[in-house]
């Protein structure tokens, strides 16, 4: 059962009060309110340690991992072929969401290069939830989308990595400059704070002048989507506090953005199911949960303007 809980206590009239009761009553005081975690009403048992075991592991492989650093991981993508990622659509659970319009303004060399033809380099960096976006195979639609291009894309990751990682110890000269990617994403729900994306953004220009870059917020993680309060405070959301600062660091450095956390949300609710049903631990998608991401990647960069 999903609820949301208000207290009133007298404070004043209570001597002594458990450290949750006093939260309560804080919560009430300061008109917040509070709803129980996705856990009260999940139908799905994770493990304990580990994972759900997927239905279907990636049938292409992302190959070597290309950075000889603990805890980092770069690879190639997609790691799906069209018949997985099919396959995987036709049984995942239906849901709807808005298609985000794409932001093709600072985006116009990746434009040209998909309608016409050429080389596209893309490069994805953040966080488990990057890798989760990039491993639905959502590039294998978009080269079948865009035939003239050549897509090339690249996965660049660290559990809990954000641009405070990023920025640090020369990796973007090191690592992601001589990859020579044309767009850069930069996403996930891990980073700590605008001014080190800001710092990513200078060393990728630095290095790569003609770079372009399209900054987006997080999704999953352990927010409700069906709780709008509840996810627009979390850290990561494109919905609060995040989303606004994100957006404003887009125009102030002519980056793309995209807000994925509006239409993962609702593609989740609009399928009238728990939202667990769309993870394979309490954080992280499942293959279903994957392809809802997917699927927004797609429509942003398919989005085609009115004349």
């Amino acid at each position: 059962m999903n609820f949301n809980i208000r207290i009133r206590l007298v404070l004043g009239r209570v001597p002594r009060l458990p450290t949750l009761i006093l939260l309560l009553a804080a919560c009430w005081v300061t008109g917040i309110t509070l709803r129980a975690d996705m856990m009260a009403d999940s139908p799905v048992k994770f493990p304990e340690k580990g994972a759900l075991p997927a239905k279907y592991p990636p049938d292409v492989g992302g190959g070597t991992n290309q950075v000889a650093e603990k805890d980092y991981y770069l690879f190639r993508t997609p790691e799906r072929s069209l018949a997985q990622i099919q396959k995987i659509q036709q049984e995942m659970p239906p849901g709807q969401f808005t298609p985000p319009p794409a932001d093709w303004q600072p985006l116009r060399r990746t434009r040209q290069k998909l309608m016409e033809g050429g080389r596209l380099r893309l490069l994805a960096m953040g966080d488990s939830i990057v890798n989760d976006t990039m491993r639905s195979g959502w590039v294998a639609r978009l080269q079948e989308a865009y035939p003239k291009c050549q897509i090339e894309a690249l996965v660049y990751v660290r559990g809990g990595g954000g641009c405070q990682h990023y920025k640090e110890e020369q990796r973007i000269p090191k690592i992601v400059a001589p990859r020579q990617p044309d767009l850069v994403l930069i996403g996930g729900i891990s980073q700590r704070d605008i001014e080190s994306i800001r710092e990513v953004i200078r060393q990728l220009r630095e290095a790569l002048p003609e770079v372009e870059i399209l900054l987006f917020t997080g999704a999953f993680g352990t927010a409700d989507p069906r709780d709008a309060a509840a996810l627009a405070k979390a850290r990561y959301s494109g919905t609060g506090e995040y989303g606004k600062a994100l957006k404003q660091l887009a125009t102030e450095e002519k980056c793309a953005y995209l807000d994925l956390t509006t239409p993962w949300a609702e593609y989740i609710r609009s399928s009238g199911l728990h939202p667990h049903l769309f993870y394979r631990d309490v954080v992280h998608a499942n293959e279903y949960g994957e392809q809802i991401l997917g699927k927004i990647m797609l429509a942003f960069f398919t989005f085609q303007p009115k004349p």
